[in-house]
């Protein structure tokens, strides 16, 4: 099985950061994968001011510093994609009820991600490229692939 490139949606990055159950093992998970160099992990830049916010719980200033400290360690494994000016042009062109959703499919296959990776149900529903809760995608690795990661937090 050739290296796995995933666009992680924001909910994923802040079931890891918050630890938000019951999601949380899942994503740790992923990231765990990610860190050690089993798949190439990634988010937009225009999620990283949106993590900020959500993670410091609407900007409190007593939690910037805190929140600036997780994303720098989650630097250290996961990939930044721009956004470009084109990108912004499409997403306001859109059709799609959910512009965010847009944006993160056209910047999966801008990358050419193997699969976006989200709790989002309508995201998943989309048949441009693969996507999967981080549960399910593990599912699917074990299914086709005969892999099972959850060994490695036993």
């Amino acid at each position: 099985m050739a290296k796995q490139k995933l666009l992680l949606d924001t909910n994923i990055i802040v079931d890891f950061l918050n630890r938000r159950e019951p999601w949380f093992e899942d994503a740790r998970l992923l990231m765990i994968c990610g860190r050690v160099g089993e798949f190439s992990l990634w988010i937009s830049s225009s999620q990283v001011t949106d993590l900020v916010y959500i993670v410091s719980q609407g900007g409190r200033k007593d939690l910037v510093p805190q929140t600036l400290e997780r994303l720098r360690y989650l630097r250290t494994f996961v990939n930044v994609v721009p956004v470009s000016d084109a990108d912004v042009d499409r997403i306001l062109a859109t059709s799609w009820s959910d512009p965010e959703d847009a944006l993160l499919v056209d910047l999966a296959l801008k990358i050419r991600a193997d699969a976006v990776i989200s709790r989002d149900a309508v995201l998943r529903e989309t048949d441009l490229l693969p996507a999967y809760d981080c549960g399910g995608f593990f599912d699917m690795l074990r299914r086709d692939y005969g892999v099972d990661y959850d060994e490695i937090l036993q």
